[in-house]
């Protein structure tokens, strides 16, 4: 086994219970979309620190993990017991320590910025707006009610309908536009059926 696919056993056994849309599939996708970004890029891409932070991100998450401290003092040892040096350890922890859109961060190197791009496709379009509800139904949030900021659909617009505009990479902006344009038309269909117009039109 080499050394990914044992981050890749740690990132499972820490996630596999994770109910709140942040769990090991997520991971998993953060990664590959990661490793798609890196690739098209020009210059000199660490691709081994894409892949162990966009597999790790989550496990030191404040919505994963009950203590943060001892998440990452874990997340080191098993690092560098799987053989990643301290610089390498250091850099995975820089990146996935400023990588959540609520702490208004942004990692420092390239890499992280790659990540970041690719933690941010995953809160925009279908599966995000699939993740949102989960998350929601996890914390008994109702889907919507006029004028309440703390539904499901509010989320659109403190967070998803953001991060267009907040991608790093020209390979990050192109992949956001289209999710951002199907979730535009997923709230419009949302409203119709809300309010029942779809009825009016469908039955004229």
């Amino acid at each position: 086994m080499n050394k990914l696919d044992k981050v890749k056993e740690y990132a499972l056994s820490k996630l596999h219970t994770e109910v709140t849309a942040h769990d090991f599939s997520h991971s998993l996708r953060v990664m590959k979309i990661a490793n798609h970004i890196g690739n098209k890029m020009t210059g000199d891409v660490d691709m081994e620190i894409i892949n162990v932070a966009g597999l790790t991100h989550d496990i030191i998450d404040k919505k994963v993990a009950p203590n943060i401290e001892e998440a990452i003092r874990s997340l080191s040892e098993e690092l560098l017991k799987i053989g990643y040096t301290a610089s390498q350890m250091e850099h995975v922890l820089d990146i996935i320590q400023n990588l959540s859109f609520s702490s208004g961060k942004t990692p420092r190197t390239l890499e992280g910025k790659i990540v970041q791009d690719a933690d941010r496709l995953e809160a925009i379009g279908a599966i995000a707006i699939a993740r949102t509800f989960a998350y929601g139904g996890r914390l008994n949030r109702p889907i919507y009610e006029e004028g309440d900021k703390s539904t499901g659909i509010a989320h659109f617009y403190d967070k998803l309908l953001l991060l267009k505009d907040r991608m790093h990479t020209e390979v990050g902006k192109e992949i956001a536009l289209s999710r951002h344009e199907f979730m535009k038309d997923y709230l419009r269909q949302f409203y119709k059926e809300w309010s029942l117009e779809d009825l009016e039109q469908d039955n004229p």
